[in-house]
């Protein structure tokens, strides 16, 4: 498969987490024989923090404005079995249009912040890398977080085809010392994704990876990716943390370990790579 996509960013990590979701899934992808473009806007703030060594396997093209970019784009997504637009891409709108001209290939957006984007679709009333004739026109909308969320994208956006896609987070290189060297991590979720349910913070996969103990607080659909108890601790109170703060490093251990074996064998790039594949056959 020839996929292309217009993202916010796979080059720098520094300050959102769409860069370390796409590097999983573009090497994934890319590891199983599929083409993987991607184009990004080289913007200051990402380009003083690019910690991307290497985009092989897949390809990265860095543009300073869409309008030397365009034709470059159009003749990718004229070869391309599947295009995706994605949330806070800086040229969504631009970028949208292009990919909805050209019937012949699977046309996906994938809303990696859904929580927030209906937040501020109901506060404000638009959102800027949103089209405003909404997401109807799309062959297949994905969404990071799950649950009501992809009934609220079909019915104030006109969704037709919704699916959930969580991708764990490829951890930057300090990451995995990090959680490492923890006897437990906190996770406190973001109000308006807490809210909403059904949308893991990369952090849960990225500790549990590690074998390091995670601490969260309670969401609707937290239960589908890890098992409180046994897998994660949640927590209601400030007294429920003292209490998990006191376990013993043989049970904390045992809780991540029992996170690590599920992050491999449900939470992977590969296995979401695998899944992303999935539903682009099934649109198609």
């Amino acid at each position: 498969m020839r996929l292309v996509i217009f993202g916010l960013t796979v080059s720098s990590s520094w300050g959102n987490g769409h860069a370390t979701i796409w590097r999983g899934l573009c090497r994934a992808l890319a590891r199983k024989g599929h083409q993987v473009r991607f184009f990004e806007r080289d913007v200051p703030y990402y380009a003083a923090h690019r910690d991307l060594q290497n985009s092989e396997p897949y390809q990265l093209i860095l543009y300073s404005a869409w309008e030397e970019v365009e034709a470059q784009a159009r003749e990718a997504v004229a070869a391309a079995d599947s295009a995706i637009v994605t949330s806070y891409c800086p040229d969504a709108l631009a970028a949208a249009d292009l990919i909805l001209d050209s019937p012949a290939l699977v046309r996906v957006f994938y809303d990696l912040d859904t929580p927030v984007t209906l937040e501020r679709l109901r506060l404000e009333g638009s959102v800027d890398y949103l089209p405003s004739y909404g997401l109807e026109p799309f062959d297949l909308v994905l969404s990071y977080a799950g649950g009501r969320a992809l009934d609220e994208l079909r019915q104030y956006l006109g969704a037709r085809r919704v699916a959930a896609l969580y991708v764990s987070h490829v951890p930057p290189p300090r990451h995995p010392a990090f959680y490492s060297s923890s006897k437990l991590t906190l996770s406190v979720t973001r109000a308006a994704m807490a809210e909403m349910g059904y949308c893991p913070s990369g952090r849960l996969f990225e500790a549990a990876a590690c074998e390091t103990p995670v601490l969260s607080d309670a969401w609707d659909g937290l239960q589908q990716f890890f098992e409180p108890g046994r897998e994660i601790l949640v927590a209601s109170s400030a007294s429920d943390v003292v209490e998990f703060l006191a376990l013993s490093p043989e049970e904390l251990r045992s809780i991540g370990c029992a996170a690590r074996e599920r992050v491999l064998a449900e939470h992977t790039a590969e296995h979401r790579s695998q899944q992303l594949l999935s539903l682009l056959e099934m649109a198609a």
